[in-house]
């Protein structure tokens, strides 16, 4: 506990300092999207919102600090767009934040593990067709645009940041999302130490035994069987429309659910996607069928948390592997602050 209270520490002083001699700074452009900011009453800490860093579970985690274990409990039960939509009464502003100069909780994470992870949520997952449109520039809306790479989601960011326009939350650099140089960041959390970062800034919160074990639970033991129904529920949302169901059979998009899982570490490389069962299941596939079969497939080949570790670091090795030296050189350039200030390498993960 002391070690990783002083690694935060040591992440905090890291970004002052890379803050007040970073000449990157003064060239940067923020992001035009309004910024999302919580601020528990409660606790008088603050928290920037980062989609893809873990963004969903801050939401609850705050519900909880403010509103008690029950509320948490109910929103388990929701879908991710659910949880993103509603109200709360820790809703706050950069302004605020900013101006109070409380203590804020900076998310941060590997900005090529980052990438990926919204290339298969947004992209691969066929959820924002019409990025993929854009991304291949099809023009022809009866063409269908299902075979976006990686190296194109890429090289389309590149180009945009480019052209000067903002980009979507999901894979805009976190310093444009957050003004980290303007905000108390008095911890800054990553999503390759999740859990034990949250339990050093629980503790430092003293925060009730009940809400800690609840909160620590959730996020160590049950964490993917809480949330494995909201996010499969959100694919299919996503992807319920004429026009992806025009592109994409049902079984398709249950092979790449599959397939995501596999690339997070929850299903064994090894298992393939039981194309019998779905087949059979036909078109009375429904969210909470589909849950069920992962989960099922997840209890009965469980892997230990460094062997999942390991099957997400190849799968990202594998995705960077496939593209090509100048895309990659550019997106440094792009995410060169977010390289900087939160100390990671901009060495690509398959040449490390």
């Amino acid at each position: 506990m002391v070690s990783q209270f002083q690694e935060l520490e040591r992440r905090s002083r890291h970004l002052s300092t890379s803050c007040f001699n970073n000449d990157l700074l003064n060239a940067t452009t923020r992001e035009k999207n309004a910024r999302m900011f919580f601020h528990s009453k409660v606790y008088n800490v603050a928290y920037c919102k980062v989609p893809k860093v873990g963004s969903t579970f801050w939401t609850l985690l705050f519900t909880i600090l403010d509103n008690g274990v029950n509320f948490g409990k109910k929103l388990l039960e929701e879908n991710r767009d659910s949880i993103h939509r509603r109200q709360y009464t820790f809703f706050s502003s950069f302004e605020y934040v900013k101006s109070q100069q409380d203590p804020t909780i900076l998310p941060a994470r590997d900005p090529y593990s980052r990438l990926f992870s919204a290339f298969i949520d947004k992209i691969y997952l066929p959820v924002r067709l019409n990025y993929n449109y854009v991304i291949l520039s099809i023009q022809n809306k009866s063409v269908c645009p299902t075979n976006v790479s990686f190296q194109d989601f890429l090289q389309w960011i590149v180009n945009e940041t480019k052209a000067g326009k903002s980009s979507n939350q999901h894979w805009a650099p976190i310093y444009t999302i957050c003004g980290s140089c303007e905000i108390n960041a008095q911890y800054v959390v990553k999503q390759e130490t999740f859990a034990k970062d949250i339990d050093v800034v629980l503790q430092r919160l003293n925060v009730s035994s009940e809400k800690y074990d609840f909160i620590m639970n959730t996020l160590e033991g049950t964490r993917i069987q809480s949330s494995l129904p909201g996010i499969v529920a959100q694919i299919f949302e996503g992807t319920s429309g004429s026009n992806v169901r025009r592109c994409m059979p049902w079984v398709e998009v249950t092979r790449r659910i599959w397939h995501s899982f596999q690339i997070q570490g929850y299903i064994r490389e090894d298992r393939g996607y039981p194309q019998g069962t779905f087949d059979s299941i036909g078109d009375n596939l429904s969210p909470s069928l589909v849950s069920d079969l992962i989960l099922a497939e997840i209890f009965k080949y469980p892997m230990p948390s460094e062997e999942r570790q390991i099957q997400r670091e190849n799968a990202l090795k594998r995705a960077y592997e496939g593209v090509r030296k100048d895309v990659v050189d550019a997106i440094i350039d792009v995410y060169a602050l977010d390289f900087s200030l939160y100390g990671y390498s901009n060495l690509p993960p398959n040449e490390r």
